[in-house]
């Protein structure tokens, strides 16, 4: 073997061993989640964040919307409600925007709603088709099995939202306090929103509660993933409350 082919040999053994170092230094690291935040707009003196989060496989985790627990202690003394463009990265998702409103008095019904609390409306339609929803009787329901089991109609559309269908199984509705409850949207039969209805106490308890959603048979849209639970929860570190659509499931 001449000089030139010995020294090649030892380059290239060389070589060879300091890849394989180089490999064992900087493995490659696997796929993680990913969280892609939509729109941010102020209430009070915080933030409310509206996000998507993907699996590592790309496939949808969550839908939800964060705020600073500063939020809580500066809101309106008026009813606030705040519209908020998702990023609509995650093609899987069926949700276009939310609505959160903020109701310092409640609403109606009398003694069941009236103290102070949120809806986080989690719209599968656009704004423009929500924007003509006209407020009065609705009495046209789902078909069957796009109805969620146990659930109600109000029979009445509120204007710029739909109309509510409650569930029957609600603790709120058999005597209870009302705390957290989920509620179903349509509109002349056809499903608009998914809403988790929160009072400003049981944020102000710091909650990390996952709670089942009761589910219909099939969904209008196919295609997509829609949820199977809600999460309630607070971050300490980051001082933020959050309310997530998860355990999607395509249908």
């Amino acid at each position: 073997m001449n000089r030139f082919a010995v020294l090649l040999a030892g380059a290239l053994l060389s070589l060879s061993f300091v890849t394989a170092c180089d490999n064992d230094d900087d493995p490659v690291q696997p796929a993680q989640a990913v969280t892609y935040d939509g729109q941010s707009v102020a209430l009070g003196q915080g933030q409310v964040t509206v996000y998507e989060r993907a699996a590592a496989d790309g496939s949808l985790e969550a839908v939800g919307i964060r705020f600073d627990e500063s939020v809580l202690s500066s809101l309106p003394t008026d009813p606030t409600a705040l519209s908020l463009k998702l990023p609509k990265k995650v093609s899987t998702s069926p949700f276009e925007f939310l609505m959160f409103d903020w109701n310092p008095q409640g609403h109606e019904p009398e003694g069941i709603y009236t103290v102070p609390h949120f809806d986080v409306h989690y719209y599968i339609v656009d704004e423009q088709t929500v924007a003509a929803i006209i407020p009065g009787p609705d009495s046209v329901l789902p078909a069957a099995q796009y109805m969620p089991t146990g659930y109600f109609s109000t029979f009445s559309a509120v204007p710029n939202m739909g109309t509510h269908y409650l569930d029957s199984q609600a603790p709120e509705l058999h005597g209870s306090a009302f705390d957290k409850t989920f509620i179903y949207g349509f509109y002349r039969g056809n499903l608009l929103f998914m809403e988790p209805m929160i009072t400003k106490a049981f944020f102000e308890s710091k909650p990390d509660v996952n709670i089942d959603i009761v589910q219909p048979a099939a969904f209008q849209q196919t295609g997509k993933a829609f949820p199977m639970k809600y999460r309630i929860s607070y971050d300490a570190s980051a001082k933020q409350y959050s309310v997530e659509l998860t355990d999607m499931m395509m249908r």
